[in-house]
């Protein structure tokens, strides 16, 4: 009996397992993570993802390595990497501007061919659908598929000096008329300039103002398949007409010329009252190094012609998983992107000075002491969220409007022939390239 025992206790121990495991020695493991490489460009927000990658590292115990390289290097490594035999990179960053180039070569990985079950958490922000990209209609769609999860959100916001508005008596401007007349009662150069704009370069801050009049550049007829360029209608001349008489008016004499850079500088130094900017500013305002105005800076929703028409244009990164990687190295850095996004992580970075794309996160920092001040702001703004152009020949067209722009700034051309002639480049460009477009009509 006492050797019966002995034989069922190795049999249960042993065999049995065995069997049921197909007679394999090995043991049941979890999927290995291996080290992924990720493309990222060297920018404000850097220290706020590198913060989020160490602190990946020291949850998971997975290796990331970062190769940094200057924004004006990226779109090149990033064509390389997808164009070669194998990418070296795991995860690619994509500007807004010219993610669709791979989108629509399929260059970057549809998520759910990497994991079928994936599902977008609903607190994601989308930036009217710059995650997703839908091959009828050759654009960025509601119904289109995933094909890059945002990493940073950079959106417009509206900031404004809150010690002087209070001070005379002004609420925050909704309208742009409502932000002349602050302009007009603070106007005093040297010492104080009203308003500033963005001319060099011009593109996206000048379609933030075009939205906000309820325009657009070019606009899509998902039903038809058919594009109408809309640069030269009514809203985007009226829109230009008052963006130019803004920095004309009320800002200082080099407006012609003035870059991201010397906008932060003017608020920073105290020689601002207002202006529009990315929304990724707002940590330049707190920073003893850089700023004399600390704790007197407010922000808000872009204003608008009409308080509805409020707009402010998305400017994002997304993060892409190349095509041409062994499914392996695919899975490791969903991995990752999967962790990035969650409210735990988003938390972190956005605290860690990077731009987080979760509205939970923004409501949630709306209290916060420290970064209340404009994460309510960016809370607030969502609703508002224009998407640039989102075709392949994108670049193309941001030129185009950079330059006949400049052109109305620097008296060459009036608003009216400036966008005509913007609208005669875009309408070429999409004809040239095969869209189905919409007769101009001036």
């Amino acid at each position: 009996m006492k050797r019966f025992i002995i034989f069922l206790l190795v049999v249960t121990i042993f065999i049995v397992p065995s069997i049921l495991m197909g007679g394999s020695k090995e043991k049941v493991t979890t999927e290995e993570i291996v080290p992924i490489t990720i493309l990222i460009n060297s920018s404000p927000w850097l220290p706020g993802f590198k913060a989020l990658v160490n602190l990946y590292t020291k949850e998971t115990g997975n290796k990331v390595i970062l190769n940094i390289t200057p924004f004006p290097g990226m779109l090149q490594k990033s064509r390389n990497a997808v164009q070669a035999s194998t990418s070296e990179f795991d995860i690619i960053n994509l500007n807004e501007q010219w993610y669709m180039l791979f989108y629509a070569n399929g260059f970057v990985t549809p998520i759910k061919e990497i994991d079928p079950n994936f599902k977008l958490d609903p607190n994601i922000i989308e930036y009217e659908w710059a995650t997703r990209w839908d091959p009828k209609v050759h654009y960025s769609t509601k119904n289109g598929e995933i094909y890059g999860l945002p990493i940073n959100g950079n959106i417009q916001l509206y900031f404004y000096r809150k010690d002087l508005l209070k001070e005379k008596g002004f609420k925050v401007p909704k309208t742009w008329a409502e932000v002349e007349k602050i302009a007009s009662a603070f106007y005093n150069p040297p010492k104080m300039y009203g308003y500033v704009i963005r001319t060099a370069p011009s593109d996206w801050e000048l379609q933030g103002m075009i939205s906000s009049f309820g325009g657009s550049v070019i606009k899509l007829d998902e039903k038809t398949g058919e594009w109408e360029v809309t640069i030269a209608q009514k809203p985007a001349l009226e829109a230009l007409k008052t963006w130019l008489r803004l920095g004309r008016k009320y800002g200082p004499k080099n407006y012609a010329s003035i870059g991201q850079s010397d906008m932060l500088a003017l608020m920073a130094s105290g020689k601002l009252v207002q202006t529009v900017m990315v929304g990724a500013a707002a940590p330049n305002f707190d920073n003893p190094q850089k700023s004399v105005v600390i704790g007197k800076i407010g922000a808000s929703v872009e204003p608008g012609k009409t308080p509805e028409q409020r707009a402010t244009m998305s400017g994002i990164w997304v993060m892409g998983i190349p095509h041409n990687l062994p499914m392996k190295r695919k899975k490791s850095a969903l991995t990752f992107l999967k962790w990035a996004l969650t409210k735990k992580a988003q938390l972190a970075y956005a605290k860690a000075g990077g731009i987080p794309v979760r509205q939970d996160v923004y409501e949630e920092l709306s209290n916060d002491p420290k970064l209340g001040w404009w994460m309510k702001a960016m809370a607030e703004s969502t609703p508002y969220i224009h998407a640039q152009p989102r075709i392949p020949e994108a670049p193309q067209i941001f030129e185009i409007i950079d330059r006949t722009s400049e052109d109305a700034v620097l008296n060459k051309l009036s608003p009216e022939d400036a966008l005509k002639k913007a609208a005669k480049e875009i309408y070429k460009l999409l004809v040239d390239n095969g869209y189905k477009v919409k007769s101009l009509n001036f």
